[in-house]
């Protein structure tokens, strides 16, 4: 039988357990749910993202079609000026990526909407002008002083649309000049139409782009557009990068010469040949008189030098077609490098 325990040692065995710390149940996680604030303590700084409306064209990108169209600006200012007689200034407004349904909404009825397209691009894009300035050009291209009228329940008759179709296809021609830098395209107008709701070029969710330009005359102003949906720059976003662009402008292409050419083609230079030199003195040259012979640098025999606008370009021998005087081209002066004279 074991030892019985005395009421002493009873006593310090239960002072010895309640000395003893005794550890907490852990309690039952109780389900909370996520709590939007706790994100607002940290120092993440948070950017608003509307799903509905996704960025689909980079800053960057945006940043070239802002300099590709602000040279189209200046190139289209000199084409109007000079189709309008008059002087007009046009400056580029915004560039911006919207839904091709909030373009729709913007755009006012009756409107004068060209729908063309770049091929060999896919899909279609818009060249919007406003009323107001359609009849600020008419006015002008039919011997007025180029003002405003009100224009706002009129469309425009057929000889109205002849006239300002050949103003929209020389300015998408220029458009194709400036397009140059990111590759070769032809604008071709596909149709006309005055009621946006009409144009359906893209769904109204898709992302397009929107090109905005004020023109101004001396008597009126107004606004052209130009909108172009994603579909039709899938193919060329890559070229769009700052350093793709300006790597192409760097190179000239064929059909830019071509344009080049034309354009001088037309232009009236002075052309004059050249006989020979000498020196005389003022004395000599005073009492020069009819009959006096003055020896040249030249021999008879030779060839003679033709100049173009005091430079000179040609070699060859003067001579006589009918009554006309003439000269026959034997050779080509070919310019030193760095040659300015």
């Amino acid at each position: 039988m074991g030892d019985i325990l005395s009421q002493s040692e009873i006593d310090a065995m239960l002072s010895g357990l309640s000395a003893a710390p005794v550890a907490p149940a852990a309690p039952t996680p109780a389900y909370k749910p996520f709590a939007p604030t706790a994100i607002a303590t940290s120092n993440k700084k948070i950017n608003l993202y509307d799903f509905t409306r996704p960025d689909r064209i980079s800053k960057d990108q945006i940043s070239t079609l802002r300099n590709l169209h602000e040279g189209y600006a200046r190139l289209l200012t000199t084409t109007l000026t000079s189709l309008l007689r008059t002087v007009v200034d046009i400056s580029l407004q915004n560039v911006e990526q919207l839904t091709y349904g909030e373009v729709i909404k913007s755009i006012s009825t009756p409107s004068c909407i060209y729908v063309f397209q770049m091929e060999p691009l896919e899909s279609s894009a818009i060249f919007d002008v406003s009323p107001s300035l359609i009849f600020i050009m008419l006015d002008r291209l039919f011997g007025g002083q180029g003002r405003s009228i009100d224009s706002t329940n009129r469309e425009m008759t057929d000889i109205e649309k002849t006239v300002i179709y050949k103003i929209i296809e020389r300015s998408l021609a220029d458009l194709k000049v400036v397009w140059e830098n990111i590759g070769i395209f032809s604008p071709k107008i596909e149709n006309y139409e005055i009621n946006p709701q009409f144009v359906q070029i893209a769904p109204p969710g898709d992302t397009v782009v929107l090109v905005t330009l004020e023109v101004r005359t001396r008597t009126g102003s107004g606004l052209m557009s130009l909108c172009f949906p994603f579909v039709l720059l899938e193919s060329i976003i890559d070229k769009l990068s700052g350093e793709s662009w300006i790597s192409a402008q760097k190179t000239t292409t064929q059909e830019t010469r071509r344009m080049v050419e034309r354009e001088l083609s037309t232009t009236n230079a002075m052309l004059r040949a050249e006989i020979g030199a000498t020196q005389l003195s003022v004395k000599d040259f005073l009492q020069l008189s009819v009959g006096d012979v003055m020896v040249l640098d030249k021999l008879a025999q030779s060839d003679l030098t033709m100049f173009i606008e005091d430079r000179p370009k040609f070699l060859g021998k003067p001579g006589v077609i009918g009554r006309s005087k003439s000269f026959q081209i034997t050779g080509i002066i070919d310019r030193e490098v760095g040659d300015d004279d």
